[in-house]
């Protein structure tokens, strides 16, 4: 008798396993995946910044955000995140 369970053979459990990683990938925090990088086809010329104003929930933080050009010699910046409300440390 042949046992069909997804997860009874080794192989089925690193196909799990490799599910299970691809979907934390997937939903990481959009802090975390936002890095300072262009597409491939693309250039990082700076990076600026923008300070929030401190409120009484957190100090002053400090956004970042890149700005790219394309092999046409155009340079477009991505969007500035929105300030936290609260500290972001203290969300985790």
């Amino acid at each position: 008798m042949m046992r069909r369970w997804a997860l009874g053979t080794k192989q089925g459990l690193a196909m799990g396993i490799a599910a299970l990683l691809l979907c934390v990938g997937l939903a990481a925090p959009r802090e975390a995946a936002a890095t300072h990088t262009c597409k491939v086809s693309q250039t990082l010329v700076r990076v600026d910044t923008k300070s929030c104003k401190p409120n009484r929930f957190r100090p002053t933080y400090t956004l970042f955000r890149a700005c790219c050009q394309k092999a046409n010699g155009r340079v477009t910046c991505h969007k500035y995140h929105k300030c936290p409300k609260h500290s972001p440390s203290a969300l985790s």
